[in-house]
C-alpha cells in the first residue's frame, strides 16, 4: 500500500566512506582542528587502517580548559572503545530503532566480512534519506525534555563544558549582558577546542541569536527549519514566546517511525480490537468512535449506514443525518472501478476485514486520499455478519509531504535547481541519447571565486542570497533542452545537449556559450547595502557518441578542467585533457602529503634580509619552506595555493606566526634585535574570527611588541568587501601592528581604495623589477609606484633586486629598501641569525 519500504532500503548509499581519521598519540587539540575543518561531529582513532575508538563532540566535554597543558593531551585518553559497528545491508528502519536504543549518535559500517566500509550518523539518517520517512505528526512541544541549564556568557568555557557534561546535555542556553539568549552546543566546545585560544569564555563561542520555533508546530515543520539552515538546535516556545525547551536531531529522529501509514495501521488496528470488544456496551464504543480523530460509520448486514461520528463529519463534511439510511456511495469519488470494489468485498467475505488507500469525495466535490479498515461484526450467538465498521483517515497531508519530500530529494532546497541526484539522471540519459544522436554534448563545471570569503565577511545568508541570484542568471541564459545544477556550494553544472555533429564547431559552440555565463556572472551583485562582484572558473568537458564514459567520471572531468582554470588565473575557461587528472592525482596528493607535514614537522621558516642602499639590515620577511623527506623542497606556490582552497591555510598560517614570534624571542634573548618582520597572511586567516585572538596570545606569551610585525596581504584581500577589510586593518593598527600590500600592481590595484587603506608600504613585485633595465614599459610602472607611495607617505620596498643596475635605478627614483639575490637569498633560521644579525649587533 506504501509506496515506500523502508526495511527494503540498506543504510550503504549513504554510508559515509571518506573517513576523518588520527593517530591515538594524535592530541586532542590537533583533532579538534581536523574536525571543525571537516565539520564532523566526530574523528576516527585508527592504527594500520584499523579502527580502534571514536572520539565524539560528546568526548570533548570531558575536556579541561583550564588546564594550560590539557590540549596536548593524547586523544587515545578521551576516545570511547570499541566503536559500535553495525552491518551494510542493515535497513534505514533497523539503523533508526538502533540509534534510539544505543543511545549513540555514529556507526561504524562494516561488510559481511567484518571489513570496516565507512561511517554513518544520526544526520545521515535524517538529512540525505529523509524522503524516505514519513515524520509522525507531532508537535515540537511533544519531544521536549526539562529545559537546559543556563550559563552567563562571562562564564569560561571550562564552566560550560562541565555544566554541559554533568547535565548529560548536548547543549545550553547562554544569557549575555542585554538579557537575550543565545545557545552554545557540543559543536561550538570542539571550535574551542580547536582554537588556540587560552582560557576562553562562553561569550567567544556561543551564538547569540537563538532561532525558535512554537511548540504546537510540528515536528516536520522543525526538521525543515534545521536542514535547510543547517542547524542542529532549535528553541522551543510557548504562546507568549517565553523559551520552554530545547529540540535537536535526536529529537526528529526519535520522531520518526516506518511510516506515518504504519502508525495509523497500528492505531487503526487497536480501534478494530475496542470496537469487536466492546459491541456488547454500545456506551463504552460509543465514547471511543466519538472521541477518535478518524472517521467511523457503521453500516448494517446490507450496507446501510446507521452512526456515524464527529470524524466522519470533519473529514467529508456530511452530518449524521445526511447520510444516516444511505449507502457509502454517497462520498464515492468515481476514480475505483467495478474490479476494485469486486477485490475489495472478496477480500472482506474470506478474511472479515479489508485495508487500503482509497479516493473518496468531500461534500464539497473535493477528492482526497484516505486510509480505509472496513471489519466485518458478527451477532455472538449466530455468528452470522450483523454489521461493518468502517474506520478512516484523511492523508491528503501525507500524500502532500510526500511529494514535497521526494521533490526535496532532487532538488536544492536553496535555489530549487536540480542536485547532484537528478543530475547524474540526466546526464546518464543525455549520454544514452548523445550516444544514438550522433549529436556532442558538453558539460560545464562552474565554482564561484573566492565565494567563502562572502560568507566569511557578510555571513551565510549573504552567501545564500549571491547563490539564488547566480542560479537565476544561469537558467536565464540557457536554452531550454539544457540542465542547470547545483551540486554543493558555490559550485554548478551545466549540461549542453543538441550540439554541432562536429566536434570543433561543438567546442566552439559550447565555449561561447561559456563564455557568456561567465559575462553574467560577473555582473554586480547588491547585497546588504554591499556592491559585490563575483567571477566564475569553467571547467568543460565534452561528450559524444564515441564517449563511452560514466557520468561521474565525466564530472570530475569537467571538475579538473575547473581547478586548472582556477590555477591559470581565475575567472578562465578550460577544456578538460587527459594530462589534467595526472594534475589532479599530484594535487590529491600534495595535500594528503601537506596534512603529514604539519604534523612531522616538514615546514621550516626562511628569512630574507630587507636592507637599505648599503647593504645595512632594516628587517626581514618571514618565508615557509617545506623540505619533503622523499621529494626535497617544493615551492610555496606549488602547495600554498592547495592549502588555500583545501582549508589546510588556516593551520599552516598559524604555524608560520607561532614560529616567527618564537623566533624573534629566541633573538631577543641572544640579546640581538630584528626592527621589524614582515609576515604573510592570506584572505581566509585573516577574515577568520580568531586571527586577532591568536595575534594577542602570540604577543602575550612571547612578549613581542605588535610595532615590530609587519603582516603583508596582497590586494587579492580586498576582493569581496573594501570596508570590512579597511574596519579590521583599522583595529589591528590601533593595536600597533603595520601593514604592506605585496605584489603591488600584480592584482586589482585601485587608487580609490588605496586612497582610504590604512597601510604602511608597498611592494614592489618581482616580476617589474626584473626588467626595469630592459623594458621602458616597466620602469616607467616602477617610478609611478614610487611615486605615488611618496605621495602618500607610504614606504616601498623592490623585491627581487638581483643587480647593481637595478638597485641604482631603484635608489635614483626614491626607492630606499631592498629585498632580493644582490644581497642576500632566503636563508634558515640559524644561517641568518648568524649572518646577518650577529653581524648587525657587531
Amino acid at each position: 500500500m506504501s509506496n515506500f519500504d523502508l526495511h527494503a532500503i540498506s543504510i550503504k548509499d549513504i554510508t559515509q566512506t571518506s573517513l576523518l581519521t588520527c593517530l591515538p598519540n594524535e592530541t586532542m587539540h590537533d583533532a579538534a582542528v581536523k574536525m571543525v575543518e571537516r565539520n564532523c561531529s566526530a574523528i576516527l582513532i585508527a592504527v594500520d587502517d584499523e579502527i580502534i575508538g571514536i572520539w565524539t563532540e560528546r568526548d570533548v566535554l570531558k575536556f579541561d580548559f583550564s588546564s594550560p597543558d590539557a590540549r596536548s593531551t593524547p586523544v587515545s585518553e578521551g576516545m570511547s572503545s570499541p566503536v559500535i559497528c553495525v552491518n551494510e545491508n542493515a535497513s534505514l528502519e533497523e539503523v533508526s530503532l538502533k540509534f534510539k536504543k544505543d543511545g549513540v549518535r555514529h556507526y561504524v559500517v562494516i561488510d559481511d566480512h567484518g571489513k570496516q566500509r565507512g561511517i554513518i550518523s544520526q544526520t545521515d539518517v535524517i538529512k540525505k534519506h529523509n524522503f524516505e520517512f514519513f515524520l509522525v505528526l507531532k508537535t515540537a512541544g511533544s519531544v521536549l525534555k526539562p529545559i537546559p541549564p543556563m550559563i552567563q556568557s562571562t562564564q569560561s568555557m571550562a564552566q560550560a563544558s562541565k555544566l554541559m557534561h554533568s547535565s548529560h546535555s548536548d547543549a545550553i542556553r547562554v544569557e549575555f549582558p542585554d538579557e537575550s539568549v543565545g545557545i552554545l552546543t557540543e559543536r561550538d566546545v570542539v571550535k574551542a577546542l580547536a582554537s588556540l585560544m587560552l582560557n576562553p569564555i562562553v561569550a567567544d563561542h556561543a551564538s547569540s541569536d537563538l532561532v525558535t520555533v512554537n511548540e504546537h508546530e510540528s515536528l516536520y515543520h522543525a526538521k525543515k527549519i534545521m536542514l535547510l539552515n543547517g542547524f542542529r538546535h532549535l528553541g522551543v516556545s510557548d504562546n507568549k514566546d517565553n523559551l520552554i525547551g530545547i529540540i535537536n536531531l535526536t529529537d526528529i529522529l526519535a520522531g520518526f517511525r516506518s511510516t506515518y501509514v504504519e502508525e495509523l495501521k497500528e492505531s487503526l488496528a487497536h480501534r478494530d480490537v475496542l470496537l469487536r470488544d466492546s459491541l456488547k456496551s454500545l456506551g463504552l464504543a460509543k465514547k471511543i468512535i466519538d472521541n477518535t480523530q478518524e472517521g467511523v460509520i457503521t453500516t448494517d448486514k446490507y450496507v446501510v449506514i446507521q452512526t456515524c461520528n464527529a470524524g466522519f463529519t470533519k473529514i467529508t463534511g456530511y452530518t449524521e443525518e445526511e447520510v444516516i439510511g444511505k449507502t457509502p456511495g454517497i462520498i464515492s469519488s468515481g476514480r475505483h472501478d467495478k474490479n476494485f470494489y469486486y477485490a475489495m468485498w472478496e477480500k472482506i467475505n474470506k478474511y472479515g476485514f479489508w485495508q487500503g488507500e482509497i479516493w473518496n469525495r468531500r461534500k464539497n466535490g473535493e477528492v482526497y486520499p484516505e486510509l480505509l479498515t472496513i471489519t466485518e461484526i458478527r451477532d455472538d450467538e449466530t455468528n452470522e455478519i450483523s454489521n461493518y465498521a468502517a474506520i478512516f483517515s484523511d492523508i491528503s497531508q501525507l500524500k502532500s509531504d510526500e511529494e514535497e519530500i521526494k521533490r526535496l530529494a532532487f532538488y536544492d532546497p536553496l535555489t530549487e535547481l536540480p542536485n547532484r541526484r537528478l543530475l547524474n539522471d540526466r546526464l546518464a540519459q543525455e549520454l544514452a541519447i548523445t550516444g544514438r544522436s550522433g549529436k556532442n554534448g558538453a558539460l560545464l563545471f562552474i565554482d564561484l571565486d573566492h565565494f567563502k570569503n562572502i560568507n566569511e565577511t557578510l555571513g551565510h545568508s549573504a552567501g545564500d542570497r549571491v547563490l539564488v541570484e547566480v542560479a537565476y542568471r544561469l537558467k536565464q541564459r540557457v536554452r531550454d533542452c539544457d540542465t542547470v545544477a547545483r551540486i554543493s556550494s558555490d559550485e554548478f553544472v551545466v549540461i549542453l545537449t543538441e550540439l554541432n555533429e562536429q566536434i570543433e564547431l561543438a567546442c566552439n559552440e559550447a565555449r561561447y556559450i561559456a563564455e557568456k555565463l561567465q559575462q553574467t556572472i560577473c555582473q554586480v551583485y547588491s547585497v546588504m547595502n554591499h556592491k559585490l562582484y563575483i567571477s566564475s572558473s569553467i571547467g568543460i568537458a565534452m561528450f559524444s557518441e564515441n564517449s563511452d564514459i560514466p557520468p561521474d567520471d565525466l564530472l570530475k572531468q569537467a571538475g579538473t578542467a575547473m581547478y586548472r582554470a582556477k590555477e591559470s588565473g581565475r575567472n578562465m575557461l578550460q577544456f578538460f585533457q587527459d594530462s589534467m587528472q595526472e594534475a589532479a592525482m599530484e594535487r590529491m596528493l600534495i595535500e594528503k602529503e601537506l596534512r603529514q607535514a604539519l604534523d612531522e614537522n616538514q615546514l621550516s621558516l626562511y628569512y630574507q634580509p630587507q636592507v637599505d642602499y648599503h647593504g645595512t639590515l632594516m628587517g626581514a620577511e618571514a618565508l615557509i619552506r617545506w623540505n619533503h623527506p622523499k621529494k626535497g623542497f617544493i615551492p610555496p606556490d606549488k602547495f600554498i595555493p592547495i592549502a588555500e582552497e583545501c582549508g589546510l591555510i588556516q593551520a599552516v598560517g598559524a604555524w608560520v606566526l607561532e614560529q616567527s614570534f618564537i623566533h624573534l624571542r629566541q633573538w631577543d634573548r641572544l640579546q640581538v634585535h630584528l626592527p621589524h618582520l614582515a609576515i604573510n597572511i592570506s584572505p581566509r586567516q585573516f577574515y577568520h574570527d580568531d586571527f586577532m585572538g591568536i595575534l594577542g596570545r602570540l604577543v602575550k606569551q612571547y612578549q613581542i611588541s605588535p610595532s615590530r610585525i609587519m603582516l603583508e596581504f596582497t590586494e587579492g584581500l580586498l576582493m569581496n568587501d573594501v570596508d570590512v577589510a579597511i574596519d579590521k586593518i583599522k583595529q589591528l593598527k590601533k593595536l600597533g601592528y603595520t601593514f604592506s600590500i605585496d605584489d603591488f600592481g600584480t592584482g586589482y590595484s585601485s587608487l580609490s581604495y588605496l586612497k582610504h587603506l590604512p597601510v604602511d608600504q608597498l611592494k614592489i613585485d618581482k616580476s617589474f623589477v626584473e626588467d626595469i633595465t630592459k623594458n621602458e614599459d616597466d620602469a616607467v610602472f616602477v617610478g609611478t609606484i614610487i611615486a605615488i607611495a611618496r605621495h602618500m607617505n607610504l614606504g616601498v620596498v623592490a623585491e627581487g633586486v638581483e643587480s647593481k643596475m637595478e638597485l641604482e635605478f631603484l635608489k635614483q627614483n626614491g626607492c630606499l629598501c631592498y629585498q632580493g639575490y644582490y644581497f642576500s637569498k632566503p636563508l634558515p633560521e640559524g644561517q641568518f641569525f648568524e649572518h646577518w644579525l650577529r653581524k648587525a649587533k657587531q
